[in-house]
């Protein structure tokens, strides 16, 4: 789901139309993730959109949840204790990892005006600092406005 267009994108950053789109759409993918990241939930296009995903959850759990099953019972009959114990902490990571990933897509959220101009400002941002390196300047920390837009709608999980 594109929360930010390549147009969008382009005037955000003032680039012509000429600039190679392959670069700024890898910008504005790695914001929208890391934006979604720090919201711990999904962003949807619309309120059908988050239905549909918060439908297929049931679904979604059930086959992680047979997937994990079908794997302990292979891993039963691992001789080598190593082995054994691999395959049964792989089990229970692959079915936390489908958990969590369902569990971002049920508490989504709709796109909204913070949440998108977050994401244009994170794609300026790495637009305008396109290496980890500055070279010749002082070196200070640009806070990012970005999370200021997010942080009301973040769904701050505990441990």
């Amino acid at each position: 789901m594109a929360i930010v267009s390549l147009a969008q994108a382009r005037a955000h950053v003032r680039v012509e139309a000429d600039y190679p789109a392959e670069q700024l759409q890898a910008a504005i993918d790695g914001a929208q993730d890391a934006a979604q990241a720090y919201l711990n939930r999904a962003v949807y296009e619309d309120a059908a959109a988050l239905a549909a995903a918060r439908d297929g959850y049931p679904e979604a759990m059930g086959a992680a949840a047979r997937t994990r099953d079908a794997s302990l019972a292979e891993a039963v009959f691992i001789e080598d204790l190593v082995e054994r114990t691999a395959a049964i902490d792989l089990a229970k990571l692959q079915y936390r990892e489908a958990a969590a990933a369902a569990d971002r897509c049920i508490h989504g959220i709709v796109v909204n005006p913070s949440i998108q101009a977050a994401v244009l400002l994170i794609v300026g941002h790495l637009y305008a600092n396109r290496s980890a390196v500055v070279t010749g300047t002082i070196s200070t920390e640009v806070d990012l406005g970005s999370k200021s837009l997010l942080r009301p709608y973040r769904r701050v999980m505990m441990p």
